[in-house]
């Protein structure tokens, strides 16, 4: 189970650090800017999970792996679309939609290992907490990303992002509870958490899924 989770933090860890470095491009950062906000878009969901339960000091400063595949990604990342701007620039729309499709991959892997990581620390009785440590894990470092940008953070705008986490966090959250009573271990009840919030992302981006707005 344990290399089964380093795998899928892995995985997390280039969908978001992809993600974030298109982003960062997109709005024209320099290469240090590229791989900082890919680095914040990947970690900064688990620092701000790690500071509101007061861990000390946060997992994010053990993670030096993390941050260097997170870092040679966005090197790689920004090197491409240096070598092929004219090409980057005229399929834009197409680059974003591959940008959105890694970042629901990250987000919905990053959802549930948050939730797995308060299991670890004694929480598993307390829904709230294992429940908001998920959404935290997921969608706070693009929120970190966006600001840093002085952009709205895309979380609180469009297209059912944090309710897709909340949703993926629940389900693994009550499967990892009650799933022996179904025959579902703990491996399958995070696969499934991580499906739920991944299939939620992108039917919103293929539907254009909104929550509603008070002004239009």
């Amino acid at each position: 189970m344990e290399v089964f989770s380093t795998f899928l933090e892995i995985i997390g860890v280039i969908a978001f650090s992809i993600s974030g470095a298109m982003v960062a491009i997109r709005r024209k950062t320099d290469l240090f800017g590229v791989i900082l906000l890919a680095i914040i878009t990947t970690l900064g969901g688990g620092l701000t999970r790690d500071v509101v339960l007061s861990f000390s000091p946060p997992v994010f400063f053990s993670m030096k792996s993390y941050i260097l595949i997170s870092a040679v990604v966005a090197v790689i990342v920004f090197l491409f679309a240096r070598k092929f701007s004219h090409t980057y620039l005229e399929n834009e729309q197409k680059i974003e939609h591959i940008n959105d499709v890694f970042d629901a991959l990250g987000l919905g892997i990053f959802a549930v290992m948050g939730v797995k990581v308060a299991f670890e620390h004694g929480h598993t009785d307390d829904a709230l907490i294992c429940i908001t440590c998920g959404l935290l894990t997921g969608i706070c470092g693009g929120m970190l990303r966006d600001i840093l940008t002085n952009y709205t953070p895309f979380v609180l705008v469009k297209r059912i992002y944090a309710i897709a986490a909340l949703a993926g966090s629940s389900v693994y959250y009550l499967l990892h509870i009650y799933g022996n009573v179904i025959n579902i271990n703990d491996g399958l009840a995070l696969i499934i958490g991580f499906a739920v919030t991944f299939i939620l992302r992108i039917l919103a981006m293929t539907f254009k899924w909104n929550m509603p707005i008070a002004i239009k």
